[in-house]
């Protein structure tokens, strides 16, 4: 059954902007959210299919490694799909591929980056918001994006991680209006086996 959570920032004081806002659905249509500028997070959360974990080892088996495209949706994505080290899923060629162009339909860039990382140690460790446009983020494999919508040097504040397969639209600096920190959960303390992940990233080339 579809749902919609909100989750708000710490109230804005006198003439400060906004409190950001973190919209949180199963429903796709979610991510439009991301437009408005009072949001700074829309989450679509989705299961993975059944069986991508067997079907991901041979690309998880192969990092640490980290391959880059820029260009339109189709031909953006087809040259990070050659670079790949290892073979993939032809799943997760297809998601990949969609959602370049859900990116670029919501931002109306026809550029982007592409960039899909095989992850094994702690990288931006801090909190912190991207100097982009629009940043759409997936984890497909492995420990997802932590994001905050308090100050993360509180001890109190809540520290959420998105699950594997939720698509995270994150606004930039380059976008005005509210963000929400996020940040690569940690992986050195984990037990070996699970200090990989398989990270999609795709921006905006260009600032709007």
């Amino acid at each position: 059954m579809p749902f919609l959570c909100e989750a708000f920032g710490p109230d804005a004081v006198a003439a400060a902007p906004p409190a950001p806002r973190a919209l949180i659905s199963s429903e796709e249509t979610v991510l439009l959210a991301a437009l408005r500028p009072e949001v700074g997070l829309a989450l679509w959360l989705r299961p993975l299919p059944a069986g991508w974990a067997r079907a991901l080892a041979p690309l998880r088996a192969a990092a640490p490694f980290r391959v880059s495209a820029e260009g339109g949706p189709e031909e953006g994505w087809d040259a990070l799909a050659a670079a790949l080290p290892a073979p993939a899923p032809l799943d997760l060629l297809a998601d990949g591929r969609r959602l370049a162009h859900i990116l670029a339909a919501l931002s109306r860039r026809p550029r982007l980056r592409l960039r899909l990382e095989g992850v094994t140690g702690d990288a931006c460790r801090k909190f912190h918001v991207d100097a982009v446009g629009l940043r759409l983020l997936v984890t497909y494999a492995g420990p997802g994006t932590q994001w905050t919508m308090g100050d993360p040097d509180r001890p109190e504040t809540v520290i959420h991680e998105a699950p594997p397969g939720a698509v995270m639209l994150l606004r930039g600096r380059a976008r005005p209006g509210a963000h929400v920190l996020h940040r690569s959960p940690p992986l050195s303390a984990l037990p070996c086996p699970q200090r990989s992940r398989l990270l999609l990233c795709i921006d905006e080339a260009d600032a709007p």
